[in-house]
Protein backbone atom coordinates (compact mmCIF):
# COMPACT_ATOMS: atom_id res chain seq x y z
CA UNK A 1 0.00 0.00 0.00
CA UNK A 2 1.37 3.42 -0.97
CA UNK A 3 2.73 5.68 1.85
CA UNK A 4 0.45 8.56 0.82
CA UNK A 5 -2.58 6.40 1.73
CA UNK A 6 -1.30 5.26 5.12
CA UNK A 7 -2.08 8.29 7.25
CA UNK A 8 -5.55 8.60 5.66
CA UNK A 9 -6.49 4.98 6.37
CA UNK A 10 -4.90 5.20 9.80
CA UNK A 11 -6.89 8.30 10.70
CA UNK A 12 -10.09 6.57 9.48
CA UNK A 13 -9.34 3.57 11.73
CA UNK A 14 -8.76 5.91 14.70
CA UNK A 15 -11.98 7.80 13.98
CA UNK A 16 -14.08 4.62 13.77
CA UNK A 17 -12.44 3.10 16.86
CA UNK A 18 -13.23 6.20 18.93
CA UNK A 19 -16.81 6.38 17.62
CA UNK A 20 -17.34 2.86 18.94
CA UNK A 21 -15.85 3.73 22.33
CA UNK A 22 -12.83 1.44 21.93
CA UNK A 23 -9.41 2.29 23.33
CA UNK A 24 -6.24 1.39 21.44
CA UNK A 25 -5.67 -1.30 24.04
CA UNK A 26 -9.14 -2.81 23.45
CA UNK A 27 -8.85 -2.94 19.66
CA UNK A 28 -5.25 -4.18 19.67
CA UNK A 29 -6.21 -7.13 21.91
CA UNK A 30 -9.04 -8.07 19.54
CA UNK A 31 -6.65 -7.87 16.58
CA UNK A 32 -3.88 -9.79 18.33
CA UNK A 33 -1.33 -6.97 17.97
CA UNK A 34 0.30 -4.63 20.47
CA UNK A 35 -1.23 -1.25 21.35
CA UNK A 36 2.02 0.47 20.31
CA UNK A 37 1.84 -1.16 16.86
CA UNK A 38 -1.79 -0.08 16.46
CA UNK A 39 -0.71 3.45 17.37
CA UNK A 40 1.89 3.32 14.57
CA UNK A 41 -0.78 2.11 12.12
CA UNK A 42 -3.21 4.87 13.12
CA UNK A 43 -0.54 7.54 12.78
CA UNK A 44 0.44 6.28 9.31
CA UNK A 45 3.94 5.21 10.32
CA UNK A 46 3.52 1.52 9.45
CA UNK A 47 2.22 -0.26 6.34
CA UNK A 48 -1.11 -2.06 6.84
CA UNK A 49 -1.25 -5.50 5.24
CA UNK A 50 -4.44 -6.56 3.45
CA UNK A 51 -5.19 -9.45 5.89
CA UNK A 52 -4.85 -7.07 8.86
CA UNK A 53 -6.94 -4.46 7.04
CA UNK A 54 -9.73 -7.03 6.57
CA UNK A 55 -9.46 -8.00 10.25
CA UNK A 56 -9.72 -4.36 11.30
CA UNK A 57 -12.72 -3.93 9.02
CA UNK A 58 -14.45 -6.88 10.66
CA UNK A 59 -13.79 -5.51 14.15
CA UNK A 60 -15.09 -2.05 13.24
CA UNK A 61 -17.92 -3.30 11.01
CA UNK A 62 -16.41 -1.64 7.92
CA UNK A 63 -15.78 -3.01 4.44
CA UNK A 64 -12.38 -2.83 2.77
CA UNK A 65 -13.91 -0.31 0.36
CA UNK A 66 -15.02 1.88 3.29
CA UNK A 67 -11.46 2.04 4.55
CA UNK A 68 -9.68 2.63 1.24
CA UNK A 69 -12.13 5.06 -0.38
CA UNK A 70 -11.23 7.59 2.33
CA UNK A 71 -7.80 8.10 0.75
CA UNK A 72 -9.34 9.07 -2.60
CA UNK A 73 -11.60 11.53 -0.82
CA UNK A 74 -8.54 13.01 0.89
CA UNK A 75 -6.72 13.40 -2.43
CA UNK A 76 -9.79 15.13 -3.87
CA UNK A 77 -9.99 17.43 -0.84
CA UNK A 78 -6.26 18.25 -1.02
CA UNK A 79 -6.35 18.97 -4.77
CA UNK A 80 -9.41 21.20 -4.34
CA UNK A 81 -7.54 23.04 -1.59
CA UNK A 82 -4.58 23.59 -3.94
CA UNK A 83 -6.80 24.78 -6.79
CA UNK A 84 -8.61 27.23 -4.49
CA UNK A 85 -5.42 29.33 -4.44
CA UNK A 86 -5.95 32.78 -5.91
CA UNK A 87 -3.33 31.87 -8.56
CA UNK A 88 -5.99 29.76 -10.32
CA UNK A 89 -8.99 32.07 -9.90
CA UNK A 90 -9.12 33.07 -13.57
CA UNK A 91 -9.30 29.44 -14.74
CA UNK A 92 -12.76 28.84 -13.22
CA UNK A 93 -12.06 25.17 -12.50
CA UNK A 94 -15.21 23.40 -11.28
CA UNK A 95 -15.44 20.72 -8.60
CA UNK A 96 -16.87 18.33 -11.20
CA UNK A 97 -13.82 18.80 -13.43
CA UNK A 98 -11.51 18.21 -10.47
CA UNK A 99 -13.36 15.03 -9.43
CA UNK A 100 -13.26 13.65 -12.96
CA UNK A 101 -9.57 14.48 -13.34
CA UNK A 102 -8.64 12.66 -10.11
CA UNK A 103 -10.74 9.60 -11.00
CA UNK A 104 -8.97 9.27 -14.36
CA UNK A 105 -5.49 10.44 -13.33
CA UNK A 106 -4.85 9.63 -9.62
CA UNK A 107 -1.05 9.50 -10.03
CA UNK A 108 -0.95 12.88 -11.78
CA UNK A 109 -3.10 14.26 -8.95
CA UNK A 110 -0.53 12.99 -6.45
CA UNK A 111 2.23 14.56 -8.53
CA UNK A 112 0.36 17.87 -8.42
CA UNK A 113 0.16 17.64 -4.60
CA UNK A 114 3.88 16.83 -4.37
CA UNK A 115 4.69 19.80 -6.58
CA UNK A 116 2.47 22.03 -4.43
CA UNK A 117 4.19 20.80 -1.25
CA UNK A 118 7.58 21.67 -2.77
CA UNK A 119 6.27 25.10 -3.78
CA UNK A 120 4.94 25.77 -0.27
CA UNK A 121 8.19 24.57 1.28
CA UNK A 122 10.13 26.94 -0.97
CA UNK A 123 7.82 29.84 -0.07
CA UNK A 124 8.10 29.09 3.65
CA UNK A 125 11.88 28.94 3.38
CA UNK A 126 11.96 32.24 1.51
CA UNK A 127 9.60 33.80 4.07
CA UNK A 128 11.84 32.65 6.94
CA UNK A 129 14.93 33.99 5.20
CA UNK A 130 13.23 37.32 4.60
CA UNK A 131 12.25 37.57 8.26
CA UNK A 132 15.84 36.83 9.32
CA UNK A 133 17.06 39.54 6.94
CA UNK A 134 14.51 41.94 8.42
CA UNK A 135 15.59 41.20 11.99
CA UNK A 136 19.31 41.35 11.21
CA UNK A 137 18.91 44.65 9.40
CA UNK A 138 17.33 46.21 12.50
CA UNK A 139 19.84 44.88 15.03
CA UNK A 140 23.35 46.31 15.01
CA UNK A 141 24.87 44.03 17.64
CA UNK A 142 26.82 41.10 16.32
CA UNK A 143 25.77 38.86 19.19
CA UNK A 144 22.73 36.58 18.96
CA UNK A 145 19.38 38.37 18.74
CA UNK A 146 17.47 35.47 20.28
CA UNK A 147 16.26 36.87 23.57
CA UNK A 148 15.42 34.71 26.61
CA UNK A 149 11.70 35.39 26.16
CA UNK A 150 11.96 34.09 22.57
CA UNK A 151 13.82 30.97 23.69
CA UNK A 152 11.01 30.22 26.15
CA UNK A 153 8.39 30.93 23.48
CA UNK A 154 10.12 28.53 21.08
CA UNK A 155 10.38 25.91 23.84
CA UNK A 156 6.61 26.06 24.45
CA UNK A 157 6.03 25.83 20.70
CA UNK A 158 8.24 22.74 20.40
CA UNK A 159 6.22 21.06 23.17
CA UNK A 160 2.86 22.11 21.64
CA UNK A 161 2.30 24.04 24.88
CA UNK A 162 1.28 20.81 26.62
CA UNK A 163 2.99 19.29 29.68
CA UNK A 164 1.37 16.07 30.80
CA UNK A 165 3.14 15.80 34.17
CA UNK A 166 1.80 19.22 35.22
CA UNK A 167 -1.71 18.34 34.03
CA UNK A 168 -1.74 15.08 36.03
CA UNK A 169 -0.36 16.74 39.16
CA UNK A 170 -2.93 19.54 38.98
CA UNK A 171 -5.74 16.95 38.73
CA UNK A 172 -4.36 15.18 41.80
CA UNK A 173 -4.22 18.46 43.71
CA UNK A 174 -7.78 19.42 42.75
CA UNK A 175 -9.01 16.23 44.41
CA UNK A 176 -6.87 16.90 47.46
CA UNK A 177 -8.10 20.50 47.77
CA UNK A 178 -11.69 19.38 47.29
CA UNK A 179 -12.49 21.40 44.19
CA UNK A 180 -15.58 20.27 42.37
CA UNK A 181 -16.19 20.87 38.68
CA UNK A 182 -17.52 24.32 37.93
CA UNK A 183 -17.03 25.91 41.39
CA UNK A 184 -18.03 29.50 42.11
CA UNK A 185 -15.51 32.30 42.53
CA UNK A 186 -15.84 32.60 46.28
CA UNK A 187 -15.61 28.90 47.08
CA UNK A 188 -12.46 28.55 44.97
CA UNK A 189 -10.72 31.38 46.82
CA UNK A 190 -11.72 29.94 50.21
CA UNK A 191 -10.48 26.46 49.33
CA UNK A 192 -7.21 27.71 47.83
CA UNK A 193 -6.57 29.91 50.88
CA UNK A 194 -7.41 27.09 53.29
CA UNK A 195 -5.15 24.63 51.45
CA UNK A 196 -2.17 27.00 51.50
CA UNK A 197 -2.62 27.55 55.23
CA UNK A 198 -3.16 23.92 56.25
CA UNK A 199 -0.66 22.22 53.90
CA UNK A 200 2.07 24.85 53.69
CA UNK A 201 1.53 27.15 56.67
CA UNK A 202 1.07 30.14 54.36
CA UNK A 203 -1.20 32.97 55.44
CA UNK A 204 -2.96 34.95 52.72
CA UNK A 205 -3.32 38.64 53.48
CA UNK A 206 -5.41 41.01 51.35
CA UNK A 207 -3.72 44.40 51.26
CA UNK A 208 -5.82 47.61 50.94
CA UNK A 209 -4.56 50.26 48.48
CA UNK A 210 -3.48 52.73 51.17
CA UNK A 211 -0.93 50.21 52.49
CA UNK A 212 0.65 49.25 49.17
CA UNK A 213 -0.46 50.62 45.82
CA UNK A 214 2.59 49.51 43.84
CA UNK A 215 2.50 45.71 43.99
CA UNK A 216 -0.32 43.31 43.19
CA UNK A 217 1.34 40.23 44.70
CA UNK A 218 4.24 39.61 47.06
CA UNK A 219 5.30 36.42 48.84
CA UNK A 220 7.35 36.67 52.04
CA UNK A 221 9.04 33.27 52.28
CA UNK A 222 10.44 33.93 55.76
CA UNK A 223 7.14 34.93 57.35
CA UNK A 224 5.11 32.59 55.10
CA UNK A 225 2.70 35.35 54.08
CA UNK A 226 1.25 35.87 50.60
CA UNK A 227 0.21 39.50 50.12
CA UNK A 228 -2.45 40.15 47.46
CA UNK A 229 -3.74 43.58 46.50
CA UNK A 230 -7.37 44.31 47.27
CA UNK A 231 -7.51 45.98 43.86
CA UNK A 232 -7.11 42.68 42.01
CA UNK A 233 -10.15 41.27 40.22
CA UNK A 234 -11.50 38.07 41.73
CA UNK A 235 -10.35 36.08 38.69
CA UNK A 236 -6.82 37.49 39.06
CA UNK A 237 -6.83 36.80 42.80
CA UNK A 238 -7.82 33.17 42.21
CA UNK A 239 -5.08 32.82 39.64
CA UNK A 240 -2.41 34.20 42.01
CA UNK A 241 -3.56 31.76 44.70
CA UNK A 242 -3.35 28.90 42.20
CA UNK A 243 0.11 30.14 41.18
CA UNK A 244 1.24 30.00 44.80
CA UNK A 245 0.00 26.41 45.11
CA UNK A 246 1.91 25.60 41.92
CA UNK A 247 4.98 27.23 43.48
CA UNK A 248 4.67 25.02 46.56
CA UNK A 249 3.63 21.72 44.95
CA UNK A 250 4.94 21.85 41.40
CA UNK A 251 8.56 22.94 41.74
CA UNK A 252 9.98 19.42 41.55
CA UNK A 253 8.14 18.60 38.32
CA UNK A 254 9.11 21.94 36.77
CA UNK A 255 12.77 21.41 37.73
CA UNK A 256 12.63 18.01 36.02
CA UNK A 257 11.33 19.63 32.81
CA UNK A 258 14.15 22.21 32.91
CA UNK A 259 16.84 19.59 33.57
CA UNK A 260 15.50 17.16 30.98
CA UNK A 261 15.71 19.84 28.29
CA UNK A 262 19.24 20.90 29.32
CA UNK A 263 18.46 24.58 29.86
CA UNK A 264 21.33 26.29 31.64
CA UNK A 265 20.87 30.06 31.25
CA UNK A 266 19.66 31.58 34.54
CA UNK A 267 17.52 34.15 32.73
CA UNK A 268 15.88 31.52 30.53
CA UNK A 269 15.33 29.14 33.46
CA UNK A 270 13.60 31.85 35.49
CA UNK A 271 11.33 32.88 32.62
CA UNK A 272 10.52 29.27 31.80
CA UNK A 273 9.69 28.48 35.43
CA UNK A 274 7.28 31.43 35.56
CA UNK A 275 5.62 30.23 32.34
CA UNK A 276 5.26 26.69 33.68
CA UNK A 277 3.95 27.93 37.04
CA UNK A 278 1.33 29.93 35.14
CA UNK A 279 0.54 26.80 33.13
CA UNK A 280 0.13 24.79 36.36
CA UNK A 281 -2.14 27.46 37.86
CA UNK A 282 -4.37 27.46 34.76
CA UNK A 283 -4.62 23.66 34.84
CA UNK A 284 -5.61 23.83 38.51
CA UNK A 285 -8.46 26.24 37.81
CA UNK A 286 -9.50 24.70 34.47
CA UNK A 287 -8.99 20.89 34.60
CA UNK A 288 -8.13 19.45 31.20
CA UNK A 289 -10.91 16.95 30.49
CA UNK A 290 -13.75 19.03 31.90
CA UNK A 291 -12.46 22.18 30.23
CA UNK A 292 -12.12 20.53 26.80
CA UNK A 293 -15.54 18.93 27.16
CA UNK A 294 -17.09 22.31 28.02
CA UNK A 295 -15.20 24.05 25.19
CA UNK A 296 -16.60 21.57 22.67
CA UNK A 297 -20.09 21.65 24.20
CA UNK A 298 -20.31 25.45 23.96
CA UNK A 299 -18.44 25.59 20.62
CA UNK A 300 -15.50 27.46 22.14
CA UNK A 301 -17.69 30.34 23.34
CA UNK A 302 -15.10 32.16 25.44
CA UNK A 303 -17.59 34.27 27.38
CA UNK A 304 -19.54 31.21 28.55
CA UNK A 305 -16.28 29.55 29.58
CA UNK A 306 -15.30 32.70 31.49
CA UNK A 307 -18.44 32.41 33.65
CA UNK A 308 -18.20 28.63 33.97
CA UNK A 309 -14.63 28.69 35.32
CA UNK A 310 -14.61 32.14 36.95
CA UNK A 311 -11.68 33.09 34.72
CA UNK A 312 -10.71 36.07 32.59
CA UNK A 313 -10.73 36.33 28.80
CA UNK A 314 -6.95 36.04 28.70
CA UNK A 315 -6.91 33.03 31.04
CA UNK A 316 -9.51 31.19 28.95
CA UNK A 317 -7.91 31.90 25.56
CA UNK A 318 -4.48 30.98 26.88
CA UNK A 319 -5.82 27.71 28.31
CA UNK A 320 -7.36 26.86 24.93
CA UNK A 321 -3.82 26.63 23.51
CA UNK A 322 -2.90 23.86 26.01
CA UNK A 323 -5.39 21.27 24.76
CA UNK A 324 -3.03 18.92 22.93
CA UNK A 325 -3.16 15.74 25.01
CA UNK A 326 -2.43 12.81 22.65
CA UNK A 327 -5.67 11.14 21.48
CA UNK A 328 -7.77 13.84 23.16
CA UNK A 329 -6.97 17.15 21.50
CA UNK A 330 -8.90 20.36 21.09
CA UNK A 331 -8.80 22.72 18.11
CA UNK A 332 -5.14 23.63 17.38
CA UNK A 333 -5.13 27.40 17.91
CA UNK A 334 -2.67 30.20 17.44
CA UNK A 335 -2.54 32.88 20.14
CA UNK A 336 -1.28 36.44 19.98
CA UNK A 337 -1.18 39.15 22.62
CA UNK A 338 -0.17 42.66 21.59
CA UNK A 339 -0.34 46.21 22.88
CA UNK A 340 -1.66 49.18 20.94
CA UNK A 341 1.86 49.96 19.64
CA UNK A 342 2.13 46.50 18.06
CA UNK A 343 4.53 44.98 20.58
CA UNK A 344 3.85 41.23 20.71
CA UNK A 345 4.28 40.02 24.30
CA UNK A 346 2.92 36.49 23.82
CA UNK A 347 2.72 34.38 20.71
CA UNK A 348 2.07 30.72 20.03
CA UNK A 349 0.95 28.90 16.90
CA UNK A 350 -0.44 25.43 16.40
CA UNK A 351 -2.58 26.55 13.46
CA UNK A 352 0.43 26.99 11.18
CA UNK A 353 0.12 30.76 10.86
CA UNK A 354 3.39 32.65 11.14
CA UNK A 355 3.50 35.30 13.88
CA UNK A 356 6.39 37.79 13.72
CA UNK A 357 8.76 37.71 16.68
CA UNK A 358 9.29 41.43 16.93
CA UNK A 359 5.93 43.04 16.26
CA UNK A 360 5.26 45.08 13.14
CA UNK A 361 2.47 42.72 12.12
CA UNK A 362 -0.08 43.42 9.43
CA UNK A 363 -2.51 46.25 10.41
CA UNK A 364 -5.29 44.36 8.63
CA UNK A 365 -5.26 41.64 11.29
CA UNK A 366 -8.34 41.81 13.48
CA UNK A 367 -6.09 41.72 16.56
CA UNK A 368 -5.21 45.35 15.74
CA UNK A 369 -8.63 46.37 14.40
CA UNK A 370 -10.07 45.27 17.78
CA UNK A 371 -8.50 48.34 19.42
CA UNK A 372 -11.08 50.48 17.60
CA UNK A 373 -13.91 48.97 19.65
CA UNK A 374 -12.62 47.45 22.91
CA UNK A 375 -14.68 44.74 24.59
CA UNK A 376 -16.19 43.48 21.35
CA UNK A 377 -15.14 40.15 19.83
CA UNK A 378 -14.15 40.57 16.18
CA UNK A 379 -14.24 37.49 13.89
CA UNK A 380 -12.20 37.47 10.70
CA UNK A 381 -11.40 35.13 7.82
CA UNK A 382 -7.74 35.87 7.14
CA UNK A 383 -6.20 35.01 3.78
CA UNK A 384 -2.41 34.81 3.72
CA UNK A 385 -0.39 35.64 0.57
CA UNK A 386 0.00 31.90 -0.18
CA UNK A 387 -3.80 31.46 -0.16
CA UNK A 388 -3.93 29.76 3.24
CA UNK A 389 -7.10 30.63 5.18
CA UNK A 390 -7.49 31.07 8.95
CA UNK A 391 -10.55 31.82 11.04
CA UNK A 392 -9.62 34.26 13.79
CA UNK A 393 -11.25 36.18 16.62
CA UNK A 394 -9.82 39.12 18.54
CA UNK A 395 -10.79 41.28 21.47
CA UNK A 396 -9.14 44.36 22.97
CA UNK A 397 -9.59 45.25 26.61
CA UNK A 398 -8.22 47.38 29.44
CA UNK A 399 -5.77 45.95 31.95
CA UNK A 400 -4.57 47.32 35.25
CA UNK A 401 -5.52 47.87 38.88
CA UNK A 402 -9.23 48.54 39.23
CA UNK A 403 -9.03 51.89 40.99
CA UNK A 404 -9.88 55.33 39.72
CA UNK A 405 -6.81 57.26 38.65
CA UNK A 406 -4.53 54.22 38.44
CA UNK A 407 -2.70 53.89 35.09
CA UNK A 408 -4.09 51.25 32.76
CA UNK A 409 -3.12 49.82 29.41
CA UNK A 410 -4.98 48.39 26.44
CA UNK A 411 -4.04 44.99 25.06
CA UNK A 412 -5.57 42.87 22.35
CA UNK A 413 -5.68 39.09 22.17
CA UNK A 414 -6.08 37.19 18.93
CA UNK A 415 -7.05 33.53 18.75
CA UNK A 416 -7.37 31.60 15.52
CA UNK A 417 -7.30 28.27 13.73
CA UNK A 418 -6.99 26.73 10.32
CA UNK A 419 -10.14 27.36 8.29
CA UNK A 420 -11.15 23.70 8.38
CA UNK A 421 -11.93 24.03 12.10
CA UNK A 422 -14.02 27.22 11.73
CA UNK A 423 -17.38 25.43 11.98
CA UNK A 424 -16.43 24.13 15.43
CA UNK A 425 -16.42 27.72 16.74
CA UNK A 426 -19.62 29.56 17.62
CA UNK A 427 -18.11 32.75 16.16
CA UNK A 428 -18.40 31.37 12.61
CA UNK A 429 -22.19 31.08 12.83
CA UNK A 430 -23.94 33.43 10.42
CA UNK A 431 -20.79 33.92 8.31
CA UNK A 432 -20.67 32.50 4.79
CA UNK A 433 -17.33 30.71 5.04
CA UNK A 434 -17.28 29.94 1.30
CA UNK A 435 -17.75 33.55 0.19
CA UNK A 436 -14.41 35.04 -0.86
CA UNK A 437 -15.84 38.51 -0.24
CA UNK A 438 -15.69 37.72 3.47
CA UNK A 439 -11.93 37.07 3.34
CA UNK A 440 -9.48 39.75 4.47
CA UNK A 441 -6.12 39.61 2.66
CA UNK A 442 -3.37 39.96 5.26
CA UNK A 443 0.38 39.47 5.38
CA UNK A 444 2.91 38.67 8.06
CA UNK A 445 4.57 42.05 8.20
CA UNK A 446 5.05 44.84 5.69
CA UNK A 447 8.72 44.16 5.08
CA UNK A 448 8.11 40.59 3.94
CA UNK A 449 4.57 40.82 2.55
CA UNK A 450 4.33 40.51 -1.27
CA UNK A 451 1.07 42.55 -1.48
CA UNK A 452 2.52 45.73 -2.99
CA UNK A 453 -0.93 47.13 -3.79
CA UNK A 454 -1.97 47.36 -0.12
CA UNK A 455 -2.91 50.93 0.84
CA UNK A 456 -1.83 50.24 4.43
CA UNK A 457 1.69 49.23 3.47
CA UNK A 458 4.19 51.05 5.67
CA UNK A 459 7.44 49.74 4.11
CA UNK A 460 8.45 48.37 0.72
CA UNK A 461 9.08 44.59 0.64
CA UNK A 462 12.76 43.89 1.32
CA UNK A 463 13.02 41.28 -1.46
CA UNK A 464 12.18 43.80 -4.20
CA UNK A 465 14.00 46.81 -5.59
CA UNK A 466 12.48 50.14 -4.57
CA UNK A 467 11.27 51.81 -7.77
CA UNK A 468 9.40 55.06 -7.29
CA UNK A 469 7.88 57.46 -9.78
CA UNK A 470 7.94 61.13 -8.82
CA UNK A 471 4.88 61.85 -10.97
CA UNK A 472 2.70 58.91 -9.89
CA UNK A 473 1.07 57.75 -6.65
CA UNK A 474 -0.73 54.42 -6.33
CA UNK A 475 -2.71 53.03 -3.40
CA UNK A 476 0.52 53.24 -1.40
CA UNK A 477 3.80 55.15 -1.97
CA UNK A 478 5.43 51.84 -2.94
CA UNK A 479 3.15 51.04 -5.89
CA UNK A 480 4.35 52.36 -9.23
CA UNK A 481 3.28 51.98 -12.83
Amino acid sequence: MEPSHLSNIGSRIRKERRSKGLSQSDLSKNLGISASYLNLLESGRRTITVPLLIKIGNELSLSLKDLTVESNKRILSDVMDVLSNELFEDLDITNHETTEFISNNPNIAKALLTLNDSYKSLRDDMQNRLEIMDVESSVKEKKSTRLPVEIVSDFLQENKNYFDSLERKSEELRDKIGLKLGPGIGSTEIKFTSYLNIEHGIEVKIVPPEEDHKSVKKFDDNKKILFLSEMLTYTARNFHLAYQIAFCDGQKLIDEIVEKNKIYSDEVILLLKISLLNYFAAALIMPYEDFLESAKKYKYDIEILMHHYAASFEQITHRLTNLQRPDYEGVPFHFLKTDIAGNVSKRFSLSGIHIPRHGGSCPRWNVYIAFLSPGKIHPQISRMPDGKLYFCIARAFEKGIEKYGMPKSFVSIGLGCDMRYAKELTYSEGIDLQNKQNETPIGISCRICPRVDCQQRAFPPIDKDLKLDISYRGTSPYVTI
